[in-house]
Protein backbone atom coordinates (compact mmCIF):
# COMPACT_ATOMS: atom_id res chain seq x y z
CA UNK A 1 0.00 0.00 0.00
CA UNK A 2 2.73 2.49 0.97
CA UNK A 3 4.65 1.84 -2.27
CA UNK A 4 1.49 2.41 -4.35
CA UNK A 5 0.82 5.68 -2.54
CA UNK A 6 4.41 6.83 -3.04
CA UNK A 7 4.26 5.90 -6.74
CA UNK A 8 1.03 7.85 -7.20
CA UNK A 9 2.46 10.84 -5.35
CA UNK A 10 5.61 10.61 -7.47
CA UNK A 11 3.50 10.86 -10.63
CA UNK A 12 1.73 13.96 -9.38
CA UNK A 13 4.83 15.72 -8.02
CA UNK A 14 6.71 14.87 -11.22
CA UNK A 15 3.98 16.35 -13.38
CA UNK A 16 3.01 19.36 -11.25
CA UNK A 17 6.07 20.09 -9.13
CA UNK A 18 6.13 20.53 -5.38
CA UNK A 19 4.10 23.72 -5.27
CA UNK A 20 1.68 22.67 -7.99
CA UNK A 21 0.75 19.42 -6.26
CA UNK A 22 -1.66 20.81 -3.69
CA UNK A 23 -2.55 18.75 -0.66
CA UNK A 24 -6.11 18.24 -1.89
CA UNK A 25 -4.80 16.86 -5.22
CA UNK A 26 -2.40 14.55 -3.40
CA UNK A 27 -5.19 13.24 -1.19
CA UNK A 28 -7.39 12.63 -4.21
CA UNK A 29 -4.66 11.11 -6.38
CA UNK A 30 -3.16 8.82 -3.72
CA UNK A 31 -6.41 7.82 -2.02
CA UNK A 32 -5.01 8.78 1.39
CA UNK A 33 -6.94 11.04 3.69
CA UNK A 34 -5.16 14.02 5.22
CA UNK A 35 -4.78 12.33 8.61
CA UNK A 36 -3.14 9.25 7.06
CA UNK A 37 -0.87 11.40 4.91
CA UNK A 38 0.38 13.30 7.97
CA UNK A 39 0.60 10.17 10.12
CA UNK A 40 2.54 8.15 7.51
CA UNK A 41 4.68 10.88 5.91
CA UNK A 42 4.57 13.86 8.26
CA UNK A 43 2.90 15.98 5.60
CA UNK A 44 3.42 17.06 2.02
CA UNK A 45 7.19 17.58 2.41
CA UNK A 46 7.67 14.06 3.76
CA UNK A 47 5.58 12.57 0.98
CA UNK A 48 7.63 14.53 -1.59
CA UNK A 49 10.87 13.17 -0.13
CA UNK A 50 9.49 9.61 -0.14
CA UNK A 51 8.46 10.04 -3.79
CA UNK A 52 11.86 11.47 -4.68
CA UNK A 53 13.61 8.61 -2.85
CA UNK A 54 11.58 6.14 -4.90
CA UNK A 55 12.41 7.95 -8.15
CA UNK A 56 16.12 8.28 -7.33
CA UNK A 57 16.32 4.60 -6.50
CA UNK A 58 14.87 3.70 -9.89
CA UNK A 59 16.97 6.30 -11.72
CA UNK A 60 20.25 5.33 -10.09
CA UNK A 61 19.56 1.66 -10.75
CA UNK A 62 19.21 2.50 -14.45
CA UNK A 63 22.44 4.52 -14.50
CA UNK A 64 24.32 1.87 -12.51
CA UNK A 65 23.12 -0.94 -14.76
CA UNK A 66 24.39 0.81 -17.87
CA UNK A 67 27.46 2.61 -16.52
CA UNK A 68 28.90 -0.39 -14.67
CA UNK A 69 28.67 -2.81 -17.61
CA UNK A 70 32.06 -4.21 -18.49
CA UNK A 71 34.16 -3.08 -20.14
CA UNK A 72 33.73 0.47 -18.90
CA UNK A 73 34.19 3.13 -21.56
CA UNK A 74 32.58 5.30 -24.17
CA UNK A 75 30.10 2.61 -25.19
CA UNK A 76 28.44 2.84 -21.77
CA UNK A 77 28.36 6.63 -21.87
CA UNK A 78 26.69 6.66 -25.26
CA UNK A 79 24.24 3.94 -24.18
CA UNK A 80 23.11 5.83 -21.08
CA UNK A 81 22.65 9.09 -22.99
CA UNK A 82 20.68 7.34 -25.73
CA UNK A 83 18.48 5.58 -23.15
CA UNK A 84 16.72 8.91 -22.54
CA UNK A 85 13.47 9.02 -24.50
CA UNK A 86 11.17 12.02 -24.39
CA UNK A 87 7.80 10.73 -25.57
CA UNK A 88 4.53 12.64 -25.69
CA UNK A 89 4.03 12.75 -21.91
CA UNK A 90 7.53 13.90 -20.94
CA UNK A 91 7.68 15.87 -17.69
CA UNK A 92 11.43 16.08 -17.48
CA UNK A 93 13.49 14.24 -14.91
CA UNK A 94 12.09 14.35 -11.37
CA UNK A 95 15.64 14.79 -10.04
CA UNK A 96 16.35 17.72 -12.38
CA UNK A 97 12.94 19.21 -11.66
CA UNK A 98 13.81 19.08 -7.95
CA UNK A 99 17.14 20.81 -8.57
CA UNK A 100 15.54 23.57 -10.65
CA UNK A 101 12.88 24.12 -7.98
CA UNK A 102 15.48 24.56 -5.23
CA UNK A 103 13.69 27.42 -3.51
CA UNK A 104 10.36 25.61 -3.26
CA UNK A 105 11.16 21.95 -2.55
CA UNK A 106 12.02 20.66 0.92
CA UNK A 107 15.75 21.22 1.63
CA UNK A 108 16.31 17.51 2.23
CA UNK A 109 14.92 16.73 -1.21
CA UNK A 110 17.27 19.20 -2.86
CA UNK A 111 20.26 17.66 -1.06
CA UNK A 112 19.21 14.13 -2.11
CA UNK A 113 18.92 15.24 -5.75
CA UNK A 114 22.38 16.84 -5.58
CA UNK A 115 23.87 13.65 -4.13
CA UNK A 116 22.28 11.55 -6.88
CA UNK A 117 23.75 13.89 -9.50
CA UNK A 118 27.17 13.51 -7.91
CA UNK A 119 26.87 9.72 -8.05
CA UNK A 120 25.95 9.88 -11.74
CA UNK A 121 28.91 12.15 -12.38
CA UNK A 122 31.20 9.66 -10.59
CA UNK A 123 29.85 6.86 -12.80
CA UNK A 124 30.67 8.96 -15.86
CA UNK A 125 34.17 9.59 -14.44
CA UNK A 126 34.77 5.85 -13.99
CA UNK A 127 33.86 5.20 -17.61
CA UNK A 128 36.02 8.09 -18.79
CA UNK A 129 39.00 6.83 -16.77
CA UNK A 130 38.59 3.45 -18.41
CA UNK A 131 38.19 5.09 -21.82
CA UNK A 132 41.45 6.94 -21.18
CA UNK A 133 43.23 3.70 -20.20
CA UNK A 134 41.80 1.92 -23.25
CA UNK A 135 42.92 4.69 -25.61
CA UNK A 136 39.36 5.70 -26.50
CA UNK A 137 40.00 9.35 -25.57
CA UNK A 138 43.08 11.53 -25.80
CA UNK A 139 45.81 10.99 -23.18
CA UNK A 140 45.60 14.70 -22.32
CA UNK A 141 41.89 14.42 -21.41
CA UNK A 142 40.75 15.89 -18.11
CA UNK A 143 38.56 13.06 -16.79
CA UNK A 144 36.93 15.08 -13.99
CA UNK A 145 36.21 17.98 -16.33
CA UNK A 146 34.73 15.66 -18.94
CA UNK A 147 32.63 13.90 -16.29
CA UNK A 148 31.23 17.27 -15.20
CA UNK A 149 30.56 18.13 -18.86
CA UNK A 150 28.68 14.85 -19.37
CA UNK A 151 26.63 15.38 -16.21
CA UNK A 152 25.80 18.89 -17.43
CA UNK A 153 24.90 17.54 -20.89
CA UNK A 154 22.76 14.83 -19.30
CA UNK A 155 20.84 17.39 -17.23
CA UNK A 156 20.58 19.72 -20.21
CA UNK A 157 19.08 16.98 -22.37
CA UNK A 158 16.34 16.50 -19.78
CA UNK A 159 15.62 20.22 -19.76
CA UNK A 160 15.61 20.32 -23.57
CA UNK A 161 13.10 17.46 -23.60
CA UNK A 162 10.89 19.37 -21.21
CA UNK A 163 11.16 22.37 -23.53
CA UNK A 164 9.93 20.31 -26.48
CA UNK A 165 13.08 18.98 -28.15
CA UNK A 166 12.61 15.84 -30.20
CA UNK A 167 14.40 12.52 -29.90
CA UNK A 168 16.05 13.27 -33.25
CA UNK A 169 17.44 16.57 -31.92
CA UNK A 170 18.69 14.80 -28.80
CA UNK A 171 20.35 12.09 -30.90
CA UNK A 172 22.19 14.70 -33.01
CA UNK A 173 23.61 16.31 -29.86
CA UNK A 174 24.72 12.94 -28.48
CA UNK A 175 26.36 12.01 -31.79
CA UNK A 176 28.29 15.29 -31.82
CA UNK A 177 29.44 14.83 -28.23
CA UNK A 178 30.58 11.27 -28.89
CA UNK A 179 32.58 12.40 -31.94
CA UNK A 180 34.16 15.10 -29.76
CA UNK A 181 35.06 12.62 -27.04
CA UNK A 182 36.63 10.22 -29.50
CA UNK A 183 38.66 13.11 -30.92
Amino acid sequence: MREEVVDKAMELFWKLGYEGAHLSALVEHTGLNRFSLYKEFGGKAGLYEAALDRFLGLLLDQYRNILTAQPLGLENIEAVLRALQYGSEYYGCFMINTLTQRDTVPPGAYEKALAAGEEIEALYAGNLASALARGQIAKSSNVSGLAKMLQTLDQGLHIQGLAGATDAQKDRVISAVMVGLRG
